[in-house]
């Protein structure tokens, strides 16, 4: 084992290189673990202790002397302890909640054993996607306004049943079967609130959604009113908004940005190339966060969505396109820094623009970390692992081998997740929120039998929707993206 000291973004570095003790190659040290230690050091004993044959990256924030003598130290605690030969501990439903959560099973929805409607930990409610189907009778209507109309009537189940109305809402997805009922849509959505309290917004147009639905609506919700605060840029920062939403809202301590293209505010056209348009996205993300006090060092998550080569819009859309965006995308982090990330093809984006970016960023810098599995090494675009905000932890997109059958992917997807999450102290009962992604609609029959198996009690809050996968990705059957708490 070796050790170096350095600094970045001000911040005390501790480099820790732990060599694979049972593998025949022990002359370099595996991929890095990255993580940065915050909060009670207990809490992160189980995540170094799975973690030992890893090349661990500590970032202490304090003074520099202070912080190279308590590096030193630790340097020299890993060294002698003889914690490299200390067992692989597991977790198996045994986890213990720091933060008080509740499971919110309103009256007016029908229950369902693979998923929970809404998930509160601490002030954070995270709602299940709500499609417009008549929780007495099953039914849903023809008319998209309708649809809209009741998919948040259902989220109104959830916040009463939470203690909260539609004032707390602070970022909400939409995801429409046709963009054409954009128009419709917001009518209906807009009718829930008041100019006063929009939340920030994400519209997609999906290839499918459950049940043939027209329309689905997932939400995060923060019940201290008095700590929930609209971000608005100054007036020609920014392109105007298009619907009823606010460019960004401060919940507490943590910022939910709505999605952003690539459109010239000064201009109002979209920029012509995707690399162009996604530093364009970027730029006006980047008034956003200037306005709300905070710069992309402080985001946590990302999702990206870019229309694939079949996307109704006729507009060009592949992966190797997309992928000439991750060149702007990426040089607003410095390497091993950036937020975790799900990106995924999509059949239309609002307007003309062919990528969309939103993100979620926090306030405290001081209790912001990443853990990422040794496996996955540094990634210039993604944390590659998650992203740990106080006592959530942001994990990126997993899917499984493209070799296997659905469910050999989903329990893949689900166990790269786990490595995640045992990094930083957790195991699957943490996780309050899950946003499934499937290539084709029609498995969705298939995740639950899964869900329950991983999620026997109370299982978290869930997303389902239908995305592209095209070229490289055309054997991806499915994708998760999940949120965990302490």
């Amino acid at each position: 084992m070796g050790g170096t000291i350095g600094s970045l973004n001000g911040s005390v570095v501790i480099v820790i290189y732990l060599f694979e003790v049972e593998s025949d190659r022990r002359d370099r040290p595996t991929a890095p673990y990255l993580g940065r230690l915050h909060g009670p050091q207990s809490s992160y004993s189980h995540g170094l202790s799975v973690c030992r044959k890893r090349a661990v990256i500590h970032h202490i924030h304090t003074s520099r002397g202070c912080g190279a003598f308590m590096a030193c130290g630790i340097l020299w605690l890993l060294g002698c302890s003889g914690w490299m030969n200390s067992p692989v501990e597991e977790h198996h439903g045994t986890v213990a909640f720091q933060v008080e959560r509740k499971f919110i099973h309103p009256p007016g929805l029908a229950p369902s054993q693979a998923h929970t409607p809404g998930v509160l930990a601490g002030d954070t409610l995270y709602i299940s996607g709500q499609i417009g189907a008549d929780p007495r009778s099953g039914s849903v209507p023809s008319d998209v306004g309708e649809q809209t109309w009741q998919a948040t009537e259902n989220i109104g189940h959830v916040l009463r049943a939470a203690g909260m109305s539609y004032g707390n809402l602070v970022s909400c997805h939409v995801y429409l079967d046709d963009m054409e009922h954009y128009q419709a849509m917001n009518e209906a959505y807009g009718s829930f609130h008041g100019p006063d309290y929009y939340p920030a917004r994400t519209t997609l147009e999906m290839p499918g959604l459950p049940r043939g639905s027209q329309v689905e609506i997932s939400c995060i919700a923060f019940a201290d009113k008095s700590r929930i605060e609209a971000v608005v840029p100054p007036e020609g920062s920014i392109p105007k908004a298009i619907g009823p939403y606010r460019p960004a809202v401060w919940a507490g301590d943590t910022l939910y940005v709505s999605g952003n293209g690539g459109r010239d505010p000064k201009t109002n056209q979209v920029v012509p190339s995707v690399a162009g348009q996604t530093k364009q996205a970027m730029e006006n993300i980047g008034q956003i966060l200037k306005a709300a006090g905070a710069d992309f060092d402080q985001t946590v998550f990302t999702n990206v969505y870019y229309l694939g080569k079949g996307n109704k819009a006729g507009l060009p859309g592949d992966l190797v396109r997309f992928r000439t965006g991750n060149v702007p995308y990426g040089s607003y982090w410095e390497l091993g820094t950036a937020p975790s990330r799900a990106t995924f093809q999509v059949a239309r984006l609002p307007g003309t623009i062919s990528v969309e970016i939103t993100f979620i960023a926090t306030r405290d810098l001081e209790g912001k970390g990443r853990v990422v599995p040794g496996s996955v090494g540094v990634i210039p675009t993604s944390s590659g692992g998650g992203v740990i905000a106080n006592d959530t932890l942001y994990a990126s997109g997993k899917s499984g081998d493209k070799n296997k059958n659905f469910e050999g992917q989903l329990r893949g997807s689900f166990e790269a997740a786990r490595q995640t999450l045992l990094l930083a102290g957790m195991d699957y009962e943490n996780i309050v929120q899950v946003h499934v992604y499937l290539k084709d609609i029609n498995d969705m029959g298939r995740v639950d039998p899964i869900f329950k198996q991983y999620f026997p009690t109370n299982p978290p809050a869930r997303t389902t929707v239908q995305v592209l996968e095209t070229g490289p990705r055309e054997g991806i059957l499915e994708n998760i993206a999940v949120m965990a708490v302490r």
